[in-house]
């Protein structure tokens, strides 16, 4: 009994551990590779009189810190007027050409999903969806509203799969059909990509509440 019980323990230990190690060395393998991967594009640039006496590994940092740099001038030069009528005139003119059209055509789609349309989620819901008594996260997209044939007013919900959060389907739903949730679009894109495993606290309190007035009064 008292192999077991030890057993039992260092089990329990060994598993503790793994969910303890296993992000800090993720979020560390993160860093090492973009630092090492993109620091080393402009490393042999860098490699040149007396900056070749330098250890490699300043150099593959310095070439890391230049590419943020260059990205973040990038981004303030994009970011006014008339940064982003090149953007996009450049943009249709990539559109335009027969190869690279496809392969910028997803490349933009996908940081537009991730970085762009992202901000544009408004709030966290649930909804009865693909059929009734299953419930979905949504985010609605817009505050607008849409009369439907019956009268009722219906907004867009995006519902994103797991765990790519940049794909899903767009839904119009009666607005009386939307349970509102206590839940930030962090949480919910957190819920969404872990497969429910990271559970918010506004979630685990069943802090959900009726999004219209319609829905209380039934």
């Amino acid at each position: 009994m008292a192999l077991d019980f030890s057993v039992s323990r260092l089990r329990r230990y060994f598993v503790t551990g793994l969910a303890t190690v296993l992000p800090i060395g993720f979020t560390a393998f993160v860093f090492w590779f973009l630092i090492s991967r993109l620091g080393s594009l402009l490393r042999p640039a860098l490699a040149h009189a007396w900056l070749a006496r330098l250890p490699g590994w300043i150099l593959t940092l310095a070439g890391f810190v230049i590419i943020v740099l260059i990205v973040l001038a990038v981004g303030a030069l994009t970011s006014g007027l008339g940064g982003r009528w090149f953007i996009g005139w450049f943009d249709r003119q990539m559109r335009r050409l027969p190869v690279v059209r496809s392969i910028y055509g997803s490349a933009r789609e996908l940081t537009d999903a991730v970085f762009v349309r992202r901000s544009s989620l408004r709030k966290t819901v649930l909804a009865e969806y693909p059929r009734r008594g299953m419930f979905a996260i949504g985010f609605l997209t817009s505050d607008e509203r849409f009369k439907l044939a019956d009268g009722r007013e219906a907004v867009f919900v995006f519902f994103p799969t797991t765990p790519n959060p940049t794909s899903g389907w767009l839904v119009l739903v009666p607005e009386e059909d939307l349970t509102e949730t206590a839940l930030s679009i962090d949480e919910g894109l957190k819920l969404v990509v872990s497969g429910g495993v990271v559970r918010p606290d506004s979630l685990k309190q069943g802090v959900l509440r009726r999004r219209t007035s319609a829905a209380s009064e039934g």
